[in-house]
């Protein structure tokens, strides 16, 4: 099989590419990023992948690129925007591309977000809700897998909850916001499952197979450190306002009430439906905690 993948160079591409390398040896990989310096990076890790530098928004490029390409899996998203990155440019722009690239792929593979909704008051639900629209109203069926927090050894949630769970003092926004995250091999695996389903246009939610507290996750990861944290949680409003502030004030802010809104989303879904679908055994929350704070 020859699959496209844009996005590729990020935490999940890479991972992806190297399962595929292992455990599918006959597939051809084409995979496109936005710069030389991605290109780079990705050479790196020594994968055996056809590496393209493309914008994301080029449609002509990507028909290039995409040539003879049997499934596509699409990467491409944010959750902080910025000046010169904003969430129309990194979801619905780069959707509305790889429809217009008008390739003869079957299948379109593409993770999402879960809590993505049209009606949703936050602007990164609904520019990746429709993003994902723009893909399924095009010719080539559309799998969407939507997925919350993805835990993997060395990314940043990982790095972020280890070093909560380290601390004597842990601050964090609203500390029952429910949080359900999955491992990112689990991720890697429900996206090669999709890629051999039949092609169809599909949303399957998918999460970790606990969900919690996120007070009881980073005292959960502060026992697996030999830590006791303790969780101080400060309001919401005051994340938000604090988000307000270094949105007037810089051009590309740390934190924008957006991402602070898809971080803050309660995460507690029913995962049967898409593990039966997908054919996928999660890994348990005290396993993938092993795995990624070891680290």
């Amino acid at each position: 099989m020859r699959l496209l993948i844009t996005g590729a160079n990020g935490h999940l591409g890479v991972r992806l590419i190297r399962q595929i390398n292992e455990t599918r040896p006959g597939d051809e990989i084409v995979a496109i990023v936005r710069s030389e310096r991605a290109a780079a990076a990705l050479r790196e890790e020594g994968l055996q992948v056809d590496i393209r530098v493309v914008s994301y928004t080029d449609a002509d490029g990507i028909k290039v690129a995409g040539q003879g390409a049997e499934v596509i899996v699409h990467l491409v998203g944010i959750i902080k925007e910025s000046a010169t990155n904003t969430f129309e440019m990194a979801h619905q722009k780069t959707s509305t591309a790889l429809v217009e690239a008008n390739l003869d792929a079957s299948h379109i593979v593409t993770l999402g977000i879960l809590g993505s909704e049209p009606s949703s008051a936050n602007r990164c639900f609904v520019s990746r809700a429709a993003s994902d629209a723009i893909l399924q109203a095009g010719p080539i069926p559309a799998t969407v897998i939507r997925v919350p927090m993805v835990l993997g050894p060395g990314d940043y949630a990982s790095r972020a909850l280890a070093k909560n769970g380290a601390s004597g003092a842990a601050f964090c926004f609203r500390s029952s916001s429910l949080e359900q995250p999955i491992y990112s091999m689990d991720v890697v695996d429900a996206i090669l499952s999709a890629v051999s389903l039949n092609p169809a246009d599909r949303i399957i939610e998918l999460a970790g197979p606990e969900s919690l507290m996120r007070k009881a996750l980073i005292k959960r990861a502060g026992r697996f450190l030999g830590n006791k944290p303790t969780v101080v949680s400060l309001p919401i409003a005051l994340g938000y306002l604090l988000a307000w502030v270094l949105e007037k004030t810089s051009a590309n802010p740390p934190v924008t009430a957006a991402m602070l809104g898809v971080l803050d989303h309660d995460d507690a879904i029913d995962t049967r439906a898409a593990t039966n679908l997908l054919g996928l055994t999660l890994t348990p929350l005290d396993e993938m905690l092993r795995r990624v704070l070891r680290d």
